[in-house]
């Protein structure tokens, strides 16, 4: 019996932790009053093999109501039709095609396109970003609000059945940074959005300083608060959002399986074992239901009944924060669940062994030393 009560209070501390993880959301702020004049900037977009993506953030970036200055993309590498549809929007392209050892190529494309950009703000956009024609707006004056470096995890909008696996993913990558604590803890940059003046770019050695970093945006995070420079970190909606791996499960696996470990190595261990204790209750009601059900217990049949349905309506109010799913991830959370608890356990294991990972037809080496 003691055992049951234990368990069933870990289910219980569990719950209290989402008030903490996720006390508030970050909203991008309203457009009114954005001046007209507003600094020039700079938009970067760092490609390789995104024939599919980059004609949509193209077309989105073509008709803001505040364009930018100048749009610059970075090819790297390409083996599909990057370069020519770059060239169709107008963009300004940057070819590269040998990358340095020691250098991760999203940090290589960002950094040769700061190199070249003139604007007054540096964009950093992934080629999967989607912006609403106000996009740009709300960035700017999320800016101009905040005094400083902005970096934005977008809603994450899904299509097909497999994108439904990531529905843990960016709801705990949001947690670990402690974006929604009750005093944001901003653990690191969030890479598909980060808008930052070229002189603090500068300062913190740009995406050099980053180069051999799987996760380079939680490292310029850390590299900003090295250099006392503050950062805000907000929760996108429909202006600023992102279809993560719509080109196939395979891709969603190895995206995820490249970041995750990484990314929770380098969570403050406070915000972690909050974390861990919300993911065991997740993962304890399920395995506790089945259990009771098998033992014909039904008095904890029914309390884990309810805990399985509270935890499913908890999902639903946080997750349609910060993405659009479908409805049966929440009823079926666990698997999903088992997605991300796989993906982790792979993603762990390459790190520990220091095993390389594939992304985007380029085996990837482990961290180094951090760069200096």
């Amino acid at each position: 019996m003691i055992l049951i009560i234990i368990e069933f209070l870990i289910v219980l501390i569990g719950l209290a932790m989402t008030a903490i993880l996720f006390y508030r959301f970050p909203a991008l702020p309203d457009i009114k009053g954005v001046a007209a004049d507003f600094p020039a900037v700079s938009v970067i977009i760092p490609a390789r093999n995104e024939e599919k993506n980059l004609p949509l953030l193209l077309g989105d970036l073509s008709v803001q109501t505040w364009p930018p200055f100048e749009i610059i993309c970075v090819d790297d590498a390409s083996e599909d039709a990057t370069a020519e549809i770059a060239r169709a929007y107008g963009a300004k392209l940057i070819a590269l095609h040998h990358k340095p050892g020691g250098w991760i190529g999203k940090s290589w494309a960002c950094q040769n396109g700061a190199n070249a950009a003139r604007g007054e703000l540096l964009l950093f956009l992934d080629a999967d970003v989607r912006l609403g024609k106000d996009g740009i707006g709300k960035l700017m004056q999320a800016y101009l609000k905040s005094g400083c470096t902005v970096s934005v995890q977008p809603y994450h909008q899904t299509g097909k059945l497999y994108e439904q696996g990531s529905l843990f993913f960016n709801l705990i990558q949001i947690a670990a940074n402690g974006t929604a604590l009750p005093k944001p803890l901003n653990a690191g940059l969030y890479g598909p959005v980060i808008m930052i003046a070229p002189s603090d770019y500068r300062k913190i050695g740009g995406h050099e300083s980053v180069r051999n970093s799987i996760i380079e945006d939680m490292a310029l995070g850390s590299r900003l608060k090295k250099a006392g420079i503050p950062y805000r970190l907000f929760i996108g909606d429909n202006d600023v959002a992102f279809r993560m791996y719509g080109g196939g499960l395979r891709g969603l696996l190895q995206g995820w399986t490249k970041n995750i470990a990484t990314g929770a190595v380098k969570t403050p261990l406070p915000v972690f074992f909050m974390v861990f204790l919300w993911m065991t209750s997740l993962a304890s009601v399920p395995l506790q239901l089945i259990k009771s059900a098998a033992s014909s217990n039904w008095p904890w049949l029914a309390v884990y009944s309810l805990a399985y349905l509270g935890w499913a309506a908890i999902l639903y109010r946080l997750v349609k924060r910060i993405g659009h799913f479908h409805r049966w991830p929440y009823i079926l959370y666990p698997l999903p669940l088992l997605v991300f608890l796989g993906v982790f356990a792979v993603s762990l294991f390459i790190r520990i062994f220091g095993l390389p990972v594939t992304w985007k037809g380029r085996v990837i080496a482990p961290d180094e030393k951090p760069c200096r």
